[in-house]
This record gives structure tokens, sequence and C-alpha cells, in this order.
């Protein structure tokens, strides 16, 4: 059924929860208000030590804003929306707020000019100093007619409207903060001569409050140069604003530049923490959250930095089960979860030779063929590598039959949402559409130089690999080897060496090796393969400096306890791990939330159909049940939604799911969504009127700023936990998806 039609059938007014002539779930303020947080925010400790005092009698408004402002200096965008639309509920007639929006849509540069209007409108109620600050940001993003400056020019009055604040009010820590993230943030367009300058700014700043978010800048400022400048401020980021997840991953940058690895994984463990547990507490999914992924799989790749295997592991595998969403986390994307999950899972798996899991998972829902040609292309080839070392020639070259029957595949850009930025999380730092781009770009230069690609370049490693294998002639194999050397790791390149009885280039390889811990590793006892004595020993030791963490059953370890004597080095060859007096006072790690993403306890709930008989989740004791939060037979969208899952009901009823559909409508008027089922009885799952606007809330489907009902999907597992949840103010129409997503959570 098209939707236009459901609407010339719709006479009546949409819906009873929002009787205004908006489309149902929309917002009576416009556009943006229809793509933010729609729920109240509530005041929560560790978000930074801050205080902007704005035009307000409302006390609590002015708490919100605070709250806001240390968020937004997070970059936890989306929270700070839901602050600063906190403080104008509490306060309609102050125009900060709204500066406040605008600021926290520093990468939607839409919505972000239909918030300063707003806060124009309403600037002449605020002080000369508010003023100012709203001036800056509606001169930024003038739209008039003659403005003709470009982004450059743009950015230069920005910059020098904040100097302008600073000359004039010298104590505004605020106005200092802001200045030293916009010369750092417009760095691209007008350049950044002096980092020292910016610097030293920031130093001003720490002089009026030296637990200032602006550490968090600090360490932006020095991560590509000089990141041993910031040591200061990655020993206080995490600290100063411990509710916010990005605040401890960042220091995570400076720690691992230095090749702190240990400190690394303890800042990004700290924040998937605090993102794990702010997601369990409010119903919020991974990857609906800023920089989550990225964080995950820098994770992952600091725990091999130091030799924590089980711990990549059990990671890589999390992040494959963390539930998808077509719109921000599927194979199909780079930079989610799903896709960093298999990549890293793999990856972690072929470093430490654990090739029986490596099998056992290929075997697996977890690693199991896919029809993305990308991470199809990964699996083959760690398979591959995995036969190699196994010495099974027929595993080798099944591999590579597999791969020379991919496509080329170029990973698609993350799509921009259409609907709650929950979904979509203003992700600044992680570069999905950057690579992406990228990656289209790096494909159209390869087809004009004739470059081979990816899987190309693999292929012509793994089927020399299948030469030396097959054991062919020397003569024959080593032009080959010799061709492919640049395009193959280093460890596999020194071990064809050794096998075709070339031990000077076998040498010459292992020189080249990663001098991290896996890689001094291999180069000891490659080395010592090659005849090296003397190499291998200093590679050893700088395998003892770095082993204090590393996991003590993995192949590689049970070979260096091997090799170490014959090294010359003690028994106990692995010194202590260092200690260090410059990271801060740490909180205990399980003090900040769980390590891994679980699903949360599902709100109880219940409603009453046309009989007004009661339904609810006691009647789904050890069931799944899917939900679906619909806000009204007056709401086209919403039928055209229920009809949409009629057609689709086959796909939940063969999976075993119920599906309820709920409505906050008084249960008198539930019966008129029937008429628009196709069966002559009705649709064939049970239609709800919900008892009260609770349950609607406990799920997150009530805009509680504008006190009306929300679009939903909910999936909840026997266990009464919440597996799935899509909020927004259109229906999610992708119903076959739905069933397909619960099927495979509920069988993890």
């Amino acid at each position: 059924m098209k939707r236009t039609f459901l609407f010339t059938c719709l006479s009546f007014a949409i819906s009873l929860t929002h009787a205004d002539d908006n489309e149902a779930g929309h917002s009576k303020h416009g556009e943006a208000f229809n793509e933010g947080p729609r729920q109240a925010a509530v005041l929560m400790p560790g978000t930074g030590k801050v205080n902007f005092v704005i035009t307000t009698k409302n006390p609590d408004a002015q708490k919100f804003f605070n709250q806001g402002l240390g968020q937004q200096h997070g970059f936890w965008y989306y929270e700070a929306e839901r602050s600063f639309r906190q403080a104008s509920a509490l306060d309609p007639a102050a125009a900060m707020p709204f500066w406040g929006m605008a600021m926290a849509n520093v990468n939607n540069e839409k919505r972000a000019k239909q918030f300063i209007k707003r806060a124009v409108e309403k600037k002449a109620s605020a002080s000369q100093r508010e003023q100012k600050w709203i001036g800056i940001l509606e001169k930024f993003y003038s739209e008039a007619k003659d403005d003709k400056r470009d982004k450059k020019q743009r950015d230069l009055d920005y910059i020098k409207g904040l100097e302008d604040l600073v000359d004039e009010f010298p104590k505004d820590v605020e106005a200092k903060a802001f200045l030293a993230w916009k010369l750092w943030a417009a760095r691209d367009s007008v350049g950044m001569p002096s980092l020292e300058a910016v610097n030293a700014l920031m130093d001003q700043v720490f002089a009026l409050e030296p637990m200032h978010p602006t550490h968090h800048y600090r360490i932006h400022l020095w991560d590509q140069s000089k990141p041993k400048r910031a040591l200061g401020s990655a020993a206080l980021c995490g600290q100063v604003a411990d509710g916010i997840a990005h605040m401890w991953h960042m220091p995570g940058h400076t720690f691992s530049k230095l090749n702190r690895f240990d400190d690394a994984v303890w800042q990004q463990e700290a924040s998937t923490r605090v993102d794990h547990a702010y997601m369990i507490r409010s119903l919020v999914l991974p990857d609906q959250i800023h920089n989550y992924a990225h964080n995950e799989e820098w994770l992952i790749r600091s725990y091999n930095e130091v030799g924590r295997a089980k711990d990549a592991i059990a990671l890589g595998k999390a992040l494959i089960a963390n539930p998808r969403h077509p719109s921000y986390n599927t194979l199909d994307k780079a930079s989610t979860s799903a896709s960093w999950g298999r990549t890293r899972l793999i990856e972690s798996l072929v470093k430490w030779e654990l090739w029986d899991d490596l099998k056992k998972l290929t075997d697996s829902a977890i690693l199991a063929p896919t029809v993305q040609a990308g991470h199809e292309l990964t699996r083959q080839r760690g398979l591959a590598v995995a036969a190699f070392h196994q010495g099974k020639l027929d595993a080798l070259k099944a591999s590579v039959t597999a791969m020379e029957k991919l496509k080329e595949e170029v990973p698609k850009a993350d799509e921009k949402k259409k609907s709650d930025p929950l979904k979509e999380e203003i992700r600044k730092g992680i570069p999905a559409k950057p690579e992406a781009k990228a990656d289209t770009k790096a494909k159209a230069k390869r087809e004009k130089k004739k470059e081979p690609s990816e899987r190309e370049k693999s292929l012509q490693w793994l089927r020399v690999l299948t030469k030396v294998l097959a054991k062919d002639k020397k003569d024959g194999v080593a032009p080959e080897l010799e061709k492919a050397k640049d395009l193959m790791p280093k460890d596999l390149l020194a071990i064809c060496w050794l096998k075709l009885g070339d031990k000077t280039k076998a040498a010459e390889a292992i020189g080249k090796l990663s001098q991290d811990l896996w890689g001094s590793a291999r180069q000891a006892e490659l080395y010592l393969a090659a005849g090296k004595q003397a190499e291998a020993k200093k590679a050893m030791e700088k395998v003892a400096e770095k082993a204090f963490a590393m996991d003590k059953d993995l192949p590689l370890r049970h070979r260096l306890d091997a090799l170490a004597p014959k090294l010359g080095l003690p028994a106990n060859w692995v010194k202590p791990a260092p200690v260090r007096n410059d990271v801060g006072v740490r909180p205990s790690l399980a003090s900040l939330g769980p390590v891994h993403w679980s699903p949360p306890a599902a709100p109880a709930w219940e409603g009453l159909n046309v009989e007004g008989k009661t339904v609810g989740s006691k009647d789904f004791s050890g069931k799944p049940v899917v939900l679906v939060f619909y806000i009204g037979s007056g709401c086209a969208h919403c039928m055209e939604q229920l009809v949409g899952l009629e057609k689709d009901y086959a796909e939940f009823t063969k999976r075993g799911l119920p599906v309820v559909a709920i409505s906050p409508e008084p249960v008198a008027l539930v019966g008129r969504a029937q008429k628009y089922a196709k069966a002559k009885g009705g649709f064939p799952f049970p239609v709800l009127a919900s008892k009260d606007q609770s349950i609607f809330r406990a799920y997150r489907a009530w805009d509680d700023f504008e006190d009306f009902a929300l679009h939903a999907v909910a999936i909840v597992d026997g266990q009464q936990r919440l597996r799935w949840l899509d909020v927004s103010y259109e229906p999610f129409m992708n119903l076959k998806f739905v069933a397909e997503e619960a099927e495979r959570l509920l069988k993890q």
C-alpha cells in the first residue's frame, strides 16, 4: 500500500497525542528538532568543571547549560544538545541554550543554522557578553545574499570574534578555551603557524581553572607532532570529565604515539567501560555513540601490542555480536562494530598463530562467509596464511581459488541518516566517510595507472606461498618471491627465504619487521633460524622489556620460553611492568562499567486489546517478542508500517518471533487500525492500547520536550533483555531486517 494512498484514506486527526498540523512524531518547532534528542536530560556527574553564567532566572537551566558545555568540550555532542534542550525547556526565554544547540551541531551545518536563528530571535533579553557569543555564530552561519565569504574567511572571522571576547572579558575561561579549540579545528582552512602560541593560550585557561576540559584540546594539539608535550594533559583528561568516554579515550592517542601501549590499553578500556555503562543505563545501542567503534578497534590493536591476545579476541567477538542497524552498523559500512569486529578478530588470530581457533570460528556464525567481497578477502587470506603455517597445501590452494572468484569491492561510505542522531551520532574522529572516499579515489588512481588491487596483490604473494609449500624448484620460485617481497608480510617473506635456503635475504626481511612486542619476538626466533645469534639475543632483550602483559599460553610465548635459555636469558626472562608516576590518579576500571556491552533489562510492558483484555510482558515469559510502538490509527506512516508488518509477518512466524503492536491511543480507538489490514479478521498480531504513557517513555518512544509519542521497534529476548531498539520521528520500515537481526541476536 502506498503512503499517498494511506494519506488519502485517513480523514481524521493525525493522533490524539499529537493533534497539531504536523505529521505524527515530527516536532512542531521544525525539522531541526526532529533529529535531536527527544528525551529529557538528567544532571549527571563527571561532565567537566565549567561555569558559563547565562541570563536565566531558573537555576536548573543554568546547571543544564553548564553540563552541556562540559559535554561539548568532550565532543559528546548528542548529550550536549540534550542538556541545552533541557535548559531551554526550563527557561524558554533564554537565548544561550539555542547557541549551545548550534555549537553541538558543529558537524551539521543545516541544523546549526536553524538553532542559531532561534538564539538571535531571543538575544535582546541576553547580556552584552552573551550577545557577542551569539553574534559570532550568527556571522559565521550568515546566509545573507551579499555574504560572499569563503570558509577560510568565515573561520578567520570566527577566530577574531573570539579574540575580541578574550580582549573584552579577560577572565572568561570559555572564551579562551573555545578560541584554542577553534584555532585547532580551523587549522585546515586558515593554517596554524604556531602550536606554541595555542599551547600558551591553553596555559591561560589552566591558570584560571586547572581542571578545565581544555586538556582534551591539548592532546589534539600535539597529537601529530610532539605527543610528549601532551603528557600532563593525558594524565588529567579523563579525570577532569570522568563521565565522558571520549575524554578517557584521548590520552590513548598520546600514549600510543609514545609506544606506551599498556597505558593506551588502560585509557581505551576506561573509555569503552564508560560508554557501556551509559548505553546500558540509557537504552542506547553500540554504534549509536560518537567514536565508539573507533575506540573499540583501537583497543583491540592496543591489546595486541602488549600481547593480551585473549582480550583482543574476546572484544573482536563482542563487536561482531553487537546489534546491527542498516543505518549505522552493517558489514557494508566501514568503521562500524560489524566491520571492525571481523577485521580485528581475524587479524588477532593470525598474529598469534591461533590456527585451530581461526578455523573453528570461520566454520561458525561468528566468521561465516559473507557476501561482502572485502570481508571475504580478509577471511580467506587469514585461512590461507593458517594453511601455510600448518603445511596444508590443499587448504592453501582452496583459499587462493576462493579469492580468485571474488569481485573487487570498494567499501561504502556511511550514509547520512534521516532521523534521530542517536542513529547517526556526530562521529567526529571516526574516519568512515574519509576512508571510503579515499578508497574510491585510490581505486580510480589504480585503474588509471593500472595498479593491482588489494585482492590481486594478495593473490600474487599467496601463489608464491603455494609454490614454496609445494617445494617447487628454488630457481623457479625465488624470482617470484623477489617480485612479491614488498607485498607480503615480512615474517612470511623471511620464512620463505629460509625454506629456499637463502639466509642472507631472510635476514634482510627479518630486519624490516616492526619493533613492537610481536615484531621483536618474531625477529628473535627468525634471526636465530638464520644463524644470527647476536641479532637474535638483542631482539630477545627487547621482547623481555615488552612482554610483561603477554598471555602465557600463546604458541609464540611457549617458543620464546624455550628460546630464552638458548640466548643466555634467565628462566624468568620477562622483566616486570614499568612503574610510572605520570598517569594521574586512576580509578579502578571495574568501577567505570563493563568491558563488553550487554543487553540491558527490558522495561516491563502491557496493554489492552480490543476486548479490553490485558496482554503484557508476563505473557511472554521465557519467549522473545518484537514490540512495535506506533503513534495511532490517525498516523498514515504508522498504518503503512502495520500493513508492511502484515506483509512480512511470515518472516517473523517462521523464526518463532511473536509480534505485538502498541499505541498510546485509548482502547476504543485501537480497532480503527484493523480496517487497514488485508486479512478480514484484522492484523495477525495483537494490536494493543497502552494503559498509560509510561511504557512509551520507558522505551524512549516519547518526546519529553513536546509531550507526544514517537515511533519505535524493540526486540526483547526470552530473558526479558532489550536486544535491539530503534526510536525515531519516522517508523522503521525495514521489517524483514528486524526479523533477520532478531534471529541473529537470539542465536548468540
